[in-house]
């Protein structure tokens, strides 16, 4: 197992495994030894306690990404690194990305596209508590998901199904 990357180019990005929810930990421990490292994140919505708040959560849950200058940065380091579980390796040779999607996925973060509130992914099917509206704490099953964060519901009402549409935020699991 080598140390140095031997590519033909010299600064490329690596998959990096963090520890469970320590990805901010583990990029904040990265950067202190001197890598360039990036945790690309997405805006969620999540419902507690009957309240939806947005929350940035990582794009890629468990895993971040470290630029290595092969000249002047071993990989080896990182394994030691607070907060990080593994590098993604492929046997003996580190799992290289390539470097436009990395530089796209930045070029979107900024330009706040990478950003945009992300809807829950309901199945058909799936059973799911209505949390808001007329039908409040109803228990329905999901007949479709449509454009615009609404999804359709079927829910039994007086011994008759009932197709019901609501806002994908005020449902949940």
């Amino acid at each position: 197992m080598t140390k140095t990357l031997n590519q033909n180019s010299d600064v490329r990005w690596i998959a990096v495994r963090s520890k469970p929810s320590q990805e901010r930990v583990a990029v904040d421990n990265i950067k202190v030894q001197g890598y360039e490292a990036y945790c690309p994140q997405i805006k969620r919505k999540i419902s507690h306690a009957r309240k939806v708040h947005t929350v940035l959560r990582p794009l890629f849950p468990s895993y971040i990404f470290v630029r290595l200058d092969a000249k002047k940065q071993q990989w080896t380091p990182l394994l030691s690194t607070k907060g990080v579980s593994s590098v993604v390796r492929f046997g003996d040779r580190l799992g290289f990305l390539p470097n436009q999607i990395v530089e796209r996925l930045k070029a979107s973060d900024q330009q706040g596209t990478l950003n945009k509130t992300a809807s829950p992914q309901l199945e058909a099917g799936e059973t799911v508590t209505i949390t808001d509206g007329p039908f409040k704490d109803f228990m329905a099953k999901v007949d479709k998901a449509s454009e615009k964060d609404r999804v359709w519901l079927l829910l039994q009402l007086m011994g008759q199904p009932l197709r019901v549409q609501q806002d994908v935020w005020s449902v949940t699991r």
